[in-house]
């Protein structure tokens, strides 16, 4: 005998006579509905792999989110700037150097320590500027160097809190859907992470420290560095390091540039060699004029010997190390304690 279970969930014992007439009965279905079968079952999975792949946006959530996916990139800007030959000499040894430096100045373009000091002296600036700033919002991309290869572009929205320090993301290109959430002083100082997609649907929200391994393994800096004013204070720090042990940089401040639809000043600094400069052989920084705060920079790496007799382009596509940007920024966001709390219903921590 075989065992049935009945419609209303009982158990319902079948006879042999009736075992074999209802294998028969589904073995001439099965031959005259295969195809049929078939079809539903790939049918079925293409469905359930779009609904677990699939980030639904809340009817509440911020449209930005979607519009971002179809908005143009902004474009990288390109600066016709090719360096002089640079010794190991500190730039005073150099002849008629401290002249040249003095007050060079042609179209407004300044070079050398002068373009440094103002480099430091305009992101300074802009720090003081946000200190006044409670919290902002922005698109975020970012695209780095990490675990031996060059990340593809993310592009995040964003929300910054100074005091107490918080942070919200939600990647918008690339990891779309992942989500993040930092609070200084909460969640016991850990990071949470909600992955998007397939994986946040059957993975929890992780909590994570935020200068663990897992947590770097994909971003340069911890999430503790996160932001426009974190930004700036380090290169900040590179600047004053340039003017304090008067290394060989080659610095140039171009005026009157563009990025985002903002004037700009573009400084474009060189190190001399590694032992100066251990991680970066250059940087491009964008400052907006009216804030002074960078909103576009790069960093580049130090060749790999195949690269001797690359071409200028070529050198910086090769070893990009780091490139940030920051756009759509609403410094008057006035962002309420709820966007920095993991139950928001926005958010999908709980889930």
């Amino acid at each position: 005998m075989g065992i049935q279970f009945r419609q209303d969930g009982a158990l319902h014992f079948l006879t042999e006579k009736e075992w074999y007439r209802m294998m028969r009965m589904l073995r001439i279905r099965s031959e005259h509905h295969f195809s049929n079968v078939m079809a539903s079952a790939i049918i079925s999975a293409a469905i359930g792999i779009l609904y677990f792949s699939f980030d639904p946006a809340p009817a509440d959530a911020d449209p930005n989110d979607m519009a971002l996916i179809a908005s143009k990139p902004v474009p990288i800007p390109v600066i016709a700037y090719k360096p002089t030959e640079m010794s190991d000499s500190k730039p005073s040894d150099k002849p008629g150097e401290a002249k040249k430096q003095q007050s060079q100045q042609a179209n407004g373009m300044l070079t050398g320590r002068m373009a440094i000091l103002m480099n430091q002296l305009l992101l300074e600036k802009g720090c003081r500027y946000l200190e006044t700033i409670p919290d902002y919002t922005a698109t975020f991309s970012k695209q780095e160097y990490v675990g031996g290869e060059l990340s593809d572009n993310q592009v995040i929205n964003l929300k910054c809190r100074h005091k107490p320090f918080s942070v919200y993301m939600k990647w918008v290109v690339g990891d779309k859907g992942q989500e993040l959430l930092y609070v200084d002083g909460e969640n016991e100082e850990k990071m949470l992470v909600k992955m998007g997609g397939l994986k946040g649907r059957l993975v929890p929200t992780l909590k994570l420290d935020p200068y663990g391994s897992l947590a770097m393994q994909e971003s340069r800096y911890p999430i503790t560095k996160a932001g426009i004013k974190a930004l700036a204070e380090t290169i900040i720090d590179y600047r004053k390091k340039d003017l304090d042990e008067n290394l060989n940089t080659e610095c140039v401040m171009i005026p009157n540039q563009k990025y985002d639809g903002k004037d700009c000043y573009c400084f474009i600094a060189h190190f001399a060699n590694k032992k100066e400069s251990e991680t970066y052989r250059k940087s491009v920084i964008y400052i907006d004029q009216k804030t002074c705060l960078p909103i576009f920079v790069r960093g580049f790496g130090w060749p790999a010997q195949d690269l001797a007799s690359a071409s200028a382009e070529e050198l910086d596509e090769k070893t990009l190390i780091e490139s940030y940007s920051f756009t759509d920024i609403n410094l008057k966001s006035e962002l309420a304690t709820t966007e920095f709390d993991q139950t928001n219903n926005n958010y999908r921590f709980r889930r």
